[in-house]
């Protein structure tokens, strides 16, 4: 993959994105950012796939723009993780099924969806589609000062503090959520050509999208906060995802899971049936089959290395799970996906 060089810019020649940023802001923000599975550039030779990266954009301009590619992605899953951008989505093509939190929206052609800041997310298609989809993800500062500013004060610190609003479906049959979805596309449009001045472009756009979000939705520092548990079990849960992302290569139990979040089992079990809806150990091992997939696909690891490599301690059992979880064996998922 080459990647090309500009200024603060950065563009991939396979045109995911615009890549750049900006500010102390943005760095004393992103320092805070919890990334559930970071998926930066494993090799130069693996077909382009890749996870979302920790930031989006860079400290002199906190935005970035994109085309999802679901191929490129382990299982075709954009897999839940949170960042503290907002994020804009339009689909171009065929049907993506976004999880917010413990809500599903599906959004098909011509529709897209809001995602509030940090809020945990997965995106995979719907319907058996292969789908387009464009984002613009960009930092809270990106439309205010996060300081004393007015309009940071007025109108979007509100709007992170709303636990009740994590996310939104946007409809083109809505006429501000129709302009809202042309504006992601506008955006992406601006991003590729790269005119001079399409910063500028972008950040007046950014803006107006954004004036479309305030008006209609008026969410006021004094509006109702949404559900008292919501933003707890939240975090709670955010802390016990990271604890698994970081430990999995070593034994874990339910108790240390539950432990990481300072909880009982029984509120582990419902923090991740209600906002996930899995099972502790479940997330796990199917976060332990993904990372199996991954060495298998990116390294040339031996079959044995992978499994232990992956938090598993049986061979047998390894080949088993994987079975099941793949519907081929380590081996025959290495042979296929390189062909």
């Amino acid at each position: 993959m080459t990647i090309y060089y500009s200024s603060d810019i950065i563009i991939s020649s396979n045109k995911e994105l615009f890549y750049q940023n900006t500010g102390k802001k943005y760095n004393d923000n992103a320092n805070k950012v919890i990334n559930m599975d970071k998926f930066l550039p494993v090799s130069e030779h693996t077909g382009g796939r890749y996870r979302e990266a920790a930031l989006h954009g860079t400290p002199g301009f906190p935005m970035r723009v994109y085309e999802n590619n679901f191929s490129w992605y382990s299982d075709n899953i954009i897999d839940w993780h949170w960042h503290p951008e907002f994020e804009f989505a339009a689909v171009i093509s065929g049907k993506v099924c976004c999880f917010i939190n413990d809500t599903m929206v599906e959004a098909g052609e011509g529709e897209g969806f809001f995602i509030n800041s940090n809020t945990m997310h997965m995106e995979r298609p719907a319907g058996g589609s292969d789908p387009r989809m464009v984002t613009v993800c960009f930092m809270p500062e990106f439309i205010g000062d996060c300081g004393s500013d007015l309009i940071y004060r007025r109108y979007v610190s509100p709007f992170i503090s709303e636990t009740a609003l994590r996310g939104m479906k946007l409809s083109s049959q809505v006429p501000w959520q129709a302009g809202i979805l042309g504006t992601v596309r506008e955006i992406y449009r601006l991003s590729n050509n790269r005119e001079w001045g399409y910063e500028l472009l972008c950040r007046n756009l950014i803006a107006g999208m954004w004036y479309a979000m305030a008006v209609n939705l008026r969410i006021e520092s004094t509006s109702n906060q949404g559900e008292p548990g919501t933003g707890l079990s939240e975090k709670r849960l955010k802390d016990m995802l990271s604890f698994i992302h970081e430990n999995f290569r070593s034994e874990i139990t339910v108790e240390d899971i539950a432990r990481s979040a300072n909880i009982s089992k029984s509120e582990c079990f419902r923090c991740f049936r209600t906002l996930i809806s899995s099972k502790p150990l479940t997330y796990l091992n199917e976060y332990r089959l993904k990372k199996a997939a991954e060495l298998l696909l990116n390294t040339d690891m031996q079959i044995t290395e992978v499994c232990f490599a992956s938090g598993f301690n049986h061979i047998s059992y390894f080949g088993k799970v994987f079975r099941k979880y793949y519907g081929v064996t380590p081996k025959q998922f290495r042979h296929n996906e390189k062909i």
